[in-house]
């Protein structure tokens, strides 16, 4: 048995990127499910393509206590918040399964619980506090964290990350290891994500990543501006409930936690230099 965001996880499936800290949270099941799951009849509540026409990436269905999210290639997930479990429909158990179901099944579960769900990545700074970065594909989350790691950083997330906002905003450890793309777009996991096991860390900035420039950009944003930036990393169920609840936690973030617009050099060479001084900047910024 591990963890994931400070749940411990009971499953029968083989997972490969389970924490090895203990869950203090309690006990979420991850399990595969003995039939095919059923995608309901009508319309789906959410739904993701890549672009206009082309490859979904997920549909969101109501079903009775939670949701169901098809997800092709990977198959099917049955999300319930209630009974804490996740049952899986896998076409075939590969890499992109996990990821989906550790980064995307479980964070719609937790962020139905009331936790506040990110497509983002996340590092822990040198005091224990965590940097999160968010943005679109292919704006350097992964390459940053892998960055910071290699700088000694424990990473706390690559694509999933879950914050609790109790009295402080905490983010909680997701999938181990760091998937890396090549020039031919095969994916492999680099489970080099910094010395020891990351544990919950309060969070000290969230960085909206913008597009790649020459030099390292940074900017503060108003929360009011920044909501609207940072809509497309928010994970929920889909639907006027799920959708008004992210919007609810996102603004409860960052009334304590500041936003900030951040580009990054295209240039990998210049990458770790910058990587840090944007760290430096917005543990400063706090």
């Amino acid at each position: 048995m591990g963890s994931l965001y400070g749940y411990e996880i009971e499953t029968d499936l083989p997972l490969e990127r389970l924490n090895e800290a203990p869950g203090a949270r309690g006990t979420l099941a991850l399990l595969a499910s003995p039939s095919p799951l059923a995608v309901p009849e009508g319309e789906p509540v959410a739904t993701l393509e890549i672009e206009d026409g082309g490859p979904l990436v997920y549909a969101s269905y109501e079903v009775e206590g939670g949701c169901l999210l098809a997800m092709p290639p990977s198959g099917s997930f049955l999300i319930e918040p209630g009974a804490g479990r996740v049952t899986a429909d896998a076409v075939e158990r590969d890499e992109l399964f996990e990821h989906r179901l550790e980064s995307s099944a479980l964070c719609t579960l937790l962020a139905m619980r009331g936790d506040l769900a990110l497509h983002a990545a996340a590092v822990e700074a040198g005091d224990g506090r965590a940097i999160v970065f968010c943005g679109p594909s292919h704006r350097g989350k992964s390459t940053i964290a892998r960055t910071l790691a290699a700088a000694g950083h424990r990473v706390l997330a690559e694509d999933g990350l879950v914050v609790t906002l109790d009295e402080t905003p905490v983010a909680h450890p997701g999938a181990r290891g760091i998937r890396v793309r090549d020039e031919l777009g095969r994916v492999s996991l680099d489970t080099e994500t910094g010395p020891g096991e990351p544990g919950p860390c309060e969070v000290a900035a969230v960085i909206l990543l913008g597009e790649r420039g020459e030099g390292l950009a940074i900017e503060r944003l108003e929360p009011a501006t920044a909501m609207a930036s940072f809509t497309s990393s928010l994970i929920h169920p889909g639907g006027r409930a799920g959708i008004a609840a992210a919007f609810a936690n996102l603004a409860r973030l960052f009334h304590t936690v500041p936003p900030v617009l951040a580009s990054v050099p295209d240039d990998l060479e210049a990458l770790p230099r910058a990587a840090g001084k944007l760290l430096d900047a917005a543990l400063v910024s706090h």
